[in-house]
């Protein structure tokens, strides 16, 4: 009896995995995009100094913007989006909740037409690039607080740009490791973070220096284990999940996280969904 042909096997989670690097760099290429609107001279400025958040940096009024060319008009959303963002972030950092009503009157006064719009783009920025997801607590009064996504409990604010938390940074790195099978080579992972525009030893406006994260900090706080590939000459490493990204979070999350990002079904991946479905079933 001839052996079996593993070979097609191979080639199609070969593919599969391809099509989702692929799908992840387009995804993240989306969330550079809701990281440009901080990464803006002025937003990186105002980025620094987040008890100025709140403060009106647009002249013009709710009402008067409808008249202005739709350029300038997404410039002024643009900046009400930053200042949210910020005071979202200093709550965070308080540890205190927020409401719709003082939403509108400490940050957004006079553009209260435009809270929707203004709310829904800090929210995916706030999830996309920090790893912040907003909750509501009281739907009745619009009670707000900012959590850490997919449950994990490290913020990352004590290490890089101190006080800024890095939470999207250890969520894209998981999911990275995950899409690659469950683990990732070294120089495949920093392809992936380098077409994002995150560089080993350059610092970055949010994260800091992401190299000096992943391989002192994420591996130190057991999210990542790092090691040596068997027999590489010369060596190379290879990153897997470590103990506490298991403990404080599932395949499953990461999956769904990761489809959000891309706007597909996580059942699109079907290998990868298996795979969570699989860690889902081993958890019970």
């Amino acid at each position: 009896m001839d052996p079996p042909d593993n070979s097609r096997n191979v080639n199609q989670d070969s593919t599969h995995s391809e099509r989702e690097t692929r799908d992840l760099e387009a995804g993240e290429e989306e969330a550079s995009t809701s990281g440009d609107v901080l990464g803006s001279s002025q937003g990186a400025q105002r980025a620094s100094f987040p008890s100025t958040a709140g403060v009106p940096s647009v002249e013009a009024s709710g009402s008067q913007i409808e008249f202005y060319p739709d350029i300038l008009r997404q410039q002024i959303l643009n900046s009400k989006t930053i200042d949210l963002i910020l005071f979202l972030i200093l709550k965070y950092r308080r540890k205190q909740q927020t409401c719709k009503a003082e939403i509108l009157y400490m940050v957004i006064r006079g553009y209260e037409d435009h809270f929707p719009a203004i709310f829904t783009k800090a929210s995916e920025c706030l999830r996309l690039t920090f790893g912040l997801e907003i909750i509501e607590r009281n739907p009745r009064v619009h009670s707000y607080s900012l959590v850490n996504a997919l449950g994990l409990t490290y913020d990352g604010m004590l290490h890089g740009f101190r006080g800024v938390p890095k939470i999207g940074l250890l969520i894209i790195v998981l999911c990275i490791i995950f899409i690659q099978d469950n683990c990732a080579s070294e120089q495949e992972l920093w392809r992936i973070l380098n077409n994002m525009g995150l560089y080993a030893g350059r610092d970055h406006f949010i994260y800091g220096d992401p190299g000096v994260l992943i391989t002192e900090h994420f591996v130190q706080e057991g999210y990542l284990e790092c090691r040596q590939v068997p027999g590489s000459d010369p060596p190379t490493r290879e990153y897997l999940w470590g103990p506490r990204a298991h403990a404080e979070t599932t395949k499953m999350k990461v999956l769904k996280h990761f489809a959000s990002i891309v706007k597909q079904d996580p059942r699109s991946y079907p290998t990868r969904y298996a795979d969570a479905l699989k860690d889902e079933i081993d958890r019970t």
